[in-house]
């Protein structure tokens, strides 16, 4: 169990410092709670500083059960803008080292309708509506090689260009799919943007 713990939390700090920002309410964390100063200092260093607006969430976790000091945080900035009526606003992870917090850098997240809903979506290398018009299309092809693609989209799903201009990356909570905007067959029985791989996160 220490062993386990100690290379989560080596995982969690290396994580943050290199901008991978993981699932909020990961395995194995237990939430704690976060002095005033501490919130403080978190709210200015992501939100405050970098874009002017007060933080909407700061949510902390240890990695030891009935710890007093948290290992790593989940910060969510309130809304600085809007695209097509929902709220765009930034979020990071933040570690803790050493008592000293250091933050990855914010990563700007939206929520997308999907066929189950509400979707976050941290479109990364992704213009907004790029982000969403693959979602969309994705959303709706109902299956892929017999696996389901709405059980797949769940929140939270980060995105990025893939090694081509066609490729587009997603990985949600438990799945990664990736889709080509290459459809050299395309029509109305042939889907495109195709999925060309789909796999279930470990």
């Amino acid at each position: 169990m220490l062993v386990k713990t100690i290379q989560r939390y080596i995982f969690f700090c290396l994580a943050a410092l290199g901008g991978t920002i993981l699932p909020a309410a990961a395995a194995d964390s237990y939430a704690v709670a976060l002095s005033r100063a501490e919130r403080a200092n978190l709210e200015q260093s992501v939100c405050g500083s970098q874009f002017g607006v007060a933080a909407a969430e700061i949510t902390a976790y240890a990695l030891l059960p009935h710890a007093e000091v948290a290992n790593f945080a989940d910060v969510s900035c309130r809304p600085h803008t809007q695209w097509q009526g929902q709220p765009l606003y930034w979020v990071a992870q933040c570690g803790r080292d050493q008592g000293r917090w250091s933050c990855a850098p914010p990563e700007l997240e939206m929520q997308l309708h999907s066929s189950t809903g509400l979707l976050r979506v941290r479109p990364g290398t992704l213009t907004p509506s790029r982000a969403a018009q693959a979602i969309s299309r994705l959303s709706s092809y109902g299956y892929f090689e017999g696996k389901s693609i709405s059980a797949a989209l769940e929140s939270t799903c980060n995105m990025g260009m893939g090694k081509t201009a066609d490729l587009i990356e997603i990985s949600c909570r438990h799945w990664a799919i990736h889709i080509s905007y290459w459809c050299p067959q395309s029509s109305r029985t042939n889907a495109c943007p195709r999925i060309i791989y789909m796999e279930k996160l470990q």
